[in-house]
């Protein structure tokens, strides 16, 4: 089954929000951009929190219009093959349709927000300077506009935790899809 990744309306903190950045070398919509690096280093290149002692962050998308996200495809944090203990571990995905619940970073705070799902798990990216594709099936139904990650915890970093790339996907309707590269 073909699936196509969807992206915020922009690459710009207008549509891409996190509960902190490292700096602004490490802003939230640098992890959703296509066209920046998978490899090298990950200044400009992905997202890096605030100092937080690598718990509870949320990174949140909006996508612009309400879509039916059934597939996260990532790679993890990394700085040209280093740092990986940076990367994003345990998290749980959530929707909503409310500019509110999107524009609300406080962790704990999930007014308006539908848990899709259960508790997951980002993979450690491997330790090399290289691309490491994965990908997380949910099962969802429902269109959201907004979708928040909720990262509890990373890979042992003691104060960071970053994405290299994140993708919110589906299934186009009718289930067919013809690529373009």
């Amino acid at each position: 089954m073909a699936y196509v990744s969807q992206y915020p309306p922009a690459q710009n903190d207008t549509y891409v929000k996190a509960t902190s950045k490292y700096s602004t070398n490490f802003w939230p919509y640098f992890a959703t951009d296509p066209l920046l690096s998978l490899i090298g280093s990950w200044s400009d290149n992905s997202w890096l929190s605030g100092a937080s002692g690598g718990i509870n962050q949320r990174f949140h998308i909006d996508l612009g219009s309400a879509k039916a996200i059934t597939k996260i495809y990532y790679e993890n944090a990394h700085d040209s093959g280093a740092y990986s203990d940076c990367g994003a571990k345990a998290f749980t995905l959530w929707g909503s349709n409310e500019a509110a619940a999107f524009a609300e970073l406080t962790y704990g705070t999930d007014t308006n927000w539908t848990q899709i799902g259960g508790a997951l798990q980002f993979d450690q990216h491997a330790a090399a300077n290289s691309a490491d594709p994965k990908y997380i099936t949910v099962a969802n139904t429902t269109p959201y506009r907004y979708y928040a990650i909720k990262i509890a915890t990373n890979w042992g970093n003691s104060a960071y935790i970053g994405l290299r790339r994140i993708e919110l996907q589906l299934v186009p309707s009718g289930g067919a899809f013809l690529a373009f590269m």
